[in-house]
């Protein structure tokens, strides 16, 4: 087994040659029992996005990764990495579920909205029924449309385990649909319907992906009606 010293030189050799791979060298460390010098690589900014995912990926290996971070969360610590930690912990979601849940709903109210985007997508992951006024509130009302964006998938994410969501969903989803006027926070809406209601609206994954405002507005007023007929059947 290597020692700490010989993974700091190991990490100074592929940071000084961009072409050197660095999976053997992630791959040994989530193995290791360095789990702090592994976290200290993944709030680390200075390294390059696809080594930076690749450590981010590989912690959960650690066994004690979830007491870890969690530990970091209780202490206050690494205030500005809060967004990276409870991400983390939401695709852990072992041990220390119900503390997770906790802090996520927390951080879903965080100033910065980078920390609120990622509380929200653990939200879709880990969340029950009751949170999903956390995720109608952020859906209506918050400032930014990627964490108005993210609300709408993580009701598609909740449901995947949750079905009896639907309908709360698509009440949400109908109130914003009459208000909404980002395109892409539009599009996430309808993908999420598409795949909640299992029907396609009349404009195809690609209209949505790439934007377009025309088929957009067609799908719209399609699934407007789509929600009422399916919450009026419910009646």
């Amino acid at each position: 087994m290597k020692t700490l010293e010989e993974y700091k030189i190991w990490l100074k050799k592929i940071q000084r040659n961009n072409e050197l791979d660095h999976l053997e060298f992630v791959w040994e460390l989530m193995r290791s029992p360095f789990i702090e010098f592994h976290y200290s690589l993944i709030i680390d900014n200075g390294l390059n996005n696809e080594f930076s995912r690749d450590l981010k990926s590989r912690f959960n290996e650690h066994i004690e990764a979830e007491d870890f971070l969690i530990g970091k969360l209780i202490n206050n610590q690494d205030i500005e990495f809060h967004s990276e930690i409870i991400y983390l912990l939401g695709k852990i979601n072992k041990k220390h579920k119900a503390k997770i849940l906790e802090y996520a709903k927390k951080l879903a109210e965080d100033q910065n909205s980078y920390t609120r985007e990622k509380a929200i997508i653990v939200l879709g992951w880990i969340g029950k029924s009751a949170e999903t006024k956390i995720l109608e509130k952020h859906l209506l009302e918050d400032k930014n449309e990627k964490c108005r964006a993210w609300s709408a998938s993580s009701f598609m994410q909740m449901w995947f385990n949750r079905k009896s969501v639907k309908t709360k969903a698509y009440r949400a989803f109908e109130k914003a649909l009459l208000s909404e006027t980002d395109p892409f926070v539009i599009s996430v809406i309808l993908n999420a319907i598409r795949t909640i209601g299992k029907t396609k609206l009349g404009i195809s994954q690609t209209s949505l992906d790439e934007l377009n405002i025309t088929q957009i507005n067609i799908g719209k007023e399609k699934a407007i009606r789509h929600i009422e007929k399916t919450l009026k059947s419910k009646k």
